[in-house]
């Protein structure tokens, strides 16, 4: 089994073996540092997926983005051609589950918004190194939409799902900052 697979498929064992409470303390530590991080203080409109049950939860990022009058965008994943395309939402009822059972917008609710008008984009990842390079899911989406964002990259990670370095390949993009429940680690990016 290739590195990263391994390196993926073990910290998923631990982020699907964590505890209701840890994964809930874990998530408020993670959302305090983004809520006063200057990035995303100052981001108009916030790039942003919307959580599954093995990811950090979204929903009191997103509903609290809202509440403070940002735009919130998230992806619908075109699975043809291995891309996303970004809309905007503020509404429950303008998202339904889509690919690979995440939840998407509906593009006929919604509207579609560029990359470069995204002022924060919030990068999902199941393992990372401090030099901002992830592992994700698999399926490459965010590192083609990484070769065209120009703007502000953050994942929130735990401290337990860093590791020394990740093997790369020529297409691997880091993310510019990593929020953990401590500290953020500006990456160079």
């Amino acid at each position: 089994m290739p590195e990263k697979k391994k390196m993926r498929q073990k910290m998923l064992e631990y982020l699907n073996g964590l505890s209701e409470y840890e994964r809930k303390m874990t998530g408020e530590k993670l959302q305090q540092q983004l809520f006063t991080n200057p990035l995303f203080q100052q981001a108009a409109t916030i790039g942003i997926t919307i959580s599954t049950i093995t990811e950090w939860d979204t929903y009191h990022i997103i509903e609290k983005a809202l509440k403070a009058g940002k735009t919130i965008a998230s992806p619908k994943c075109m699975v043809k051609t291995r891309e996303m395309q970004y809309y905007t939402w503020h509404e429950t009822n303008q998202i339904q589950d889509g690919y690979a059972g995440i939840k998407e917008p509906i593009p006929d609710k919604t509207r579609p918004i560029l990359y470069q008008d995204i002022d924060l984009l919030l990068v999902p990842g199941i393992v990372f190194d401090k030099e901002g390079y992830r592992i994700g899911y698999g399926g490459g989406y965010y590192d083609r939409m990484l070769m065209e964002y120009r703007g502000n990259t953050i994942s929130l990670c735990s401290e337990k799902q860093m590791v020394d370095c990740i093997p790369r390949e020529n297409h691997d993009l880091p993310v510019a900052r990593l929020i953990t429940e401590d500290r953020v680690i500006k990456t160079g990016a």
